[in-house]
């Protein structure tokens, strides 16, 4: 098999100009801008009856507790680094990849473009210009196919306490989720707070807001 060689990443300067290609690992020592794809899944569940019971949920992913940056943590349902040459819309292939489940282009919301700044990930300094996207998909989580050692469970947060969670902090939401277990993976339950989502309590709120109004048929979105 050829080696395919260190990914390769466009790089921007701070208002989205195209500067060039650089391996992944020299942009993220350098601090660079570079484009990554943020999806949020949308559900709604049916009750024991059969009838669409609770509000919408957000579909989470728990990112593996291998994981270099915010190991263990829940995160969106499916992020991922653009390849140089990518289109933000070509980031569907981290559904797939990351959750085992196939959505295609025209599916995706676009909700806007969103600078995120941390030194929790790779290198220092990680920069990067978040294109986000909702996607509606009411598959039951136990058709989902999560990556082993990349995504450890996927979770249904509800929206509403979602957004409970960033305006109590002491509030904890229940939510059902399927993880892991022997090689398969099992329906459970767990009890969440604000700490156990990756950091970026603002980011989250927007998201929840959005995804809310998307659903209501509302415009405009934006983050």
């Amino acid at each position: 098999m050829t080696d395919p060689g260190p990914e390769r990443l466009d790089v921007y300067d701070s208002i989205g100009r195209h500067l060039g290609v650089k391996d992944r690992r020299a942009v993220h020592r350098d601090g660079d801008w570079h484009r990554v794809f943020h999806c949020l899944v949308l559900a709604r569940r049916p009750d024991r009856t059969g009838n669409r019971g609770q509000g919408p949920v957000a579909v989470l992913q728990r990112r593996s507790a291998t994981k270099q940056s915010f190991p263990g943590k829940l995160d969106l349902s499916a992020t991922g680094h653009l390849a140089a040459g990518e289109q933000p819309t070509d980031g569907t292939r981290e559904l797939a990849e990351e959750l085992g489940i196939t959505v295609t282009p025209d599916r995706l919301v676009p909700v806007g473009v969103r600078r995120l700044v941390d030194d929790g990930g790779e290198g220092n300094l990680n920069r990067e210009l978040a294109h986000v996207f909702l996607v509606t998909d009411d598959r039951p989580l136990v058709d989902y196919a999560p990556e082993p050692g990349e995504v450890d469970g996927v979770y249904d947060l509800p929206l509403a306490e979602g957004l409970r969670l960033f305006a109590d902090p002491d509030h904890q939401a229940t939510v059902a989720g399927a993880e892991w277990d022997g090689g398969h993976l099992s329906a459970v339950q767990r009890t969440l707070t604000r700490s156990d989502l990756v950091p970026g309590d603002d980011y989250w709120v927007v998201l929840f807001v959005m995804a809310e109004r998307h659903l209501a048929g509302l415009r405009p979105l934006g983050i």
